[in-house]
């Protein structure tokens, strides 16, 4: 007589989503890493997060810096809309993260009147860095959110996103260089006036970007010689010498600005580090 064989309970249990080994330290005790260090300045990419980010547009371009935009809302933040932030995630931004470049979001906080930094930076850059790190490198690392220990609601969010989600993310995978092994993503603040005042970011953006693409034919003709007029010395308008040695923190410091490394060095939660 041929006997059927029985499936054990472990073989009825479905699949369990995968576990971040960083989830199961307890919230109250945490290992003190040295902060990343950042790059010169001009070597780094920078996202200027609309709306409030604006506001960093006139200094960047006195420096002769690049910029971009990124749209990571506040409130997407505060309503736990993570499969919409990532979805969400322009394709520039998410390429120079790839190729492994010092990327900083630029924003303006309007709620925390001393240091102003917004909930895109200290809640949205923490989220997208830990879903970057956990999806592309399998990197389990600490999430901290004020003072709160929140590894293990960010890796049940990783488990939970939508398979479109996960599918744009992978994709740039492809272009991630040999010995690029960490996402370098980190956020620049000041409290601001202006929130919410859509009209003075729009001024902002008509004056210095639609006014300069509405340049007329005689002043493009001269661009290639005004540039490389520009580009004779290595010092702005403002006297920087952008090609120094200082480091972007230091540099950003001297302008009044805070930089957001990650909530584990959080100067604002994690005084006494």
């Amino acid at each position: 007589m041929l006997l059927t064989p029985t499936l054990s309970t472990a073989q009825h249990e479905t699949p369990k989503p995968a576990v971040c080994k960083a989830g199961i330290i307890a919230a109250t005790s945490r290992s003190i890493a040295a902060a990343p260090a950042l790059p010169a300045l001009p070597a780094c990419r920078h996202f200027l997060n609309l709306t409030n980010g604006i506001e960093a547009l006139p200094l960047l371009e006195s420096l002769n810096i690049s910029y971009s935009f990124v749209r990571i809302p506040s409130t997407w933040c505060e309503q736990q809309r993570f499969d919409l932030i990532l979805t969400n995630l322009d394709a520039s931004f998410l390429l120079q993260l790839a190729l492994g470049h010092c990327c900083l979001v630029w924003d303006f906080g309007s709620r925390n009147k001393k240091r102003g930094i917004p909930r895109a930076l200290w809640y949205g850059v923490e989220f997208v860095t830990y879903i970057l790190r956990r999806l592309w490198f399998q990197r389990c690392t600490d999430a901290w959110l004020r003072r709160q220990n929140v590894t293990s609601v960010f890796e049940r969010h990783y488990n939970n996103l939508d398979k479109n989600t996960v599918a744009k993310l992978r994709y740039y995978m492809r272009y991630i260089p040999p010995g690029v092994t960490d996402v370098q993503l980190y956020g620049v603040s000041k409290a601001t006036i202006h929130d919410p005042d859509p009209g003075y970011y729009r001024d902002i953006v008509l004056q210095h970007i639609w006014n300069e693409r509405s340049a007329t034919a005689s002043q493009l003709s001269n661009l290639p010689e005004q540039l490389m007029a520009d580009n004779q010395g290595n010092t702005n308008e403002d006297g920087i010498d952008m090609q120094g040695s200082d480091t972007a923190e230091v540099l950003l410091e001297r302008f009044g600005y805070n930089i957001f490394l990650g909530g584990m060095y959080s100067v604002e939660d994690y005084r006494a580090m």
